[in-house]
């Protein structure tokens, strides 16, 4: 007799599906060139500059999202967003630590430039972990629209466009596309630091007030 899937087991099968579609289309590409003792370059870029893994990749852990919240009862749904979120900070984490380590695989664990160069030139190896975070935020903040406001929330778009801004107008021109980047970059990182500074203030004035 089978067993029917679970809601939550099916999350989980979904969740997995970035990481398993990136490492089969990885190994079939690693293969049809020829198995080497180090990840070739060129595969590494193919897989993270694919627009359809990526894509795939964001739909299923969105699509896992639904499956677990909506077989929530609504009483217990506050606390599973909390968990959901933590799910996804997890898997930006495990993907760009992955990330990371391939780089350096391709380049033999020795040329860091190189590695740090392709992990830059991949785009989606970037792009999807910050995705990931910006749902994790949205989903714990309960999708209350008043929070896109906040700093925090703009400071994580704000990153998101840094590599987008840097491949679109970069095409058009490198320097640009770089100035561009850069922009984004030191506004993401003046508005994380205004919310520190936010949190700061609202923590010293209850010290004050106690």
């Amino acid at each position: 007799m089978s067993k029917r899937v679970s809601p939550d087991d099916a999350a989980v099968l979904l969740y997995v599906v970035p990481f398993f579609a990136s490492g089969v289309y990885a190994l079939y590409l690693w293969a049809t060139g020829g198995i080497s003792s180090v990840l070739p370059g060129s595969v590494y870029l193919t897989v993270t500059r694919d627009p359809i893994l990526f894509l795939v990749g964001t739909f299923s852990v969105m699509l896992g999202v639904v499956l677990e919240v909506s077989s929530t009862s609504p009483a217990g749904r506050p606390a599973k967003l909390g968990s959901v979120g933590g799910t996804l900070q997890t898997i930006a984490a495990a993907s760009f630590v992955l990330a990371v380590v391939c780089a350096l695989y391709a380049n033999g664990f020795s040329d860091l430039s190189g590695a740090m160069n392709d992990f830059l030139m991949g785009r989606f190896d970037v792009v999807f972990p910050l995705v990931m975070v910006l749902l994790s935020y949205l989903i714990t903040a309960r999708f209350n629209l008043a929070s896109i406001r906040t700093p925090v929330t703009l400071g994580i778009i704000a990153m998101l466009l840094v590599p987008a801004s840097a491949y679109v107008i970069g095409k058009r021109s490198t320097i640009l596309g770089l100035a561009v980047a850069f922009v984004f970059m030191i506004a993401g990182l003046g508005l994380f630091l205004m919310s520190d500074r936010k949190v700061a203030d609202q923590d010293k004035g209850s010290g004050v007030s106690k």
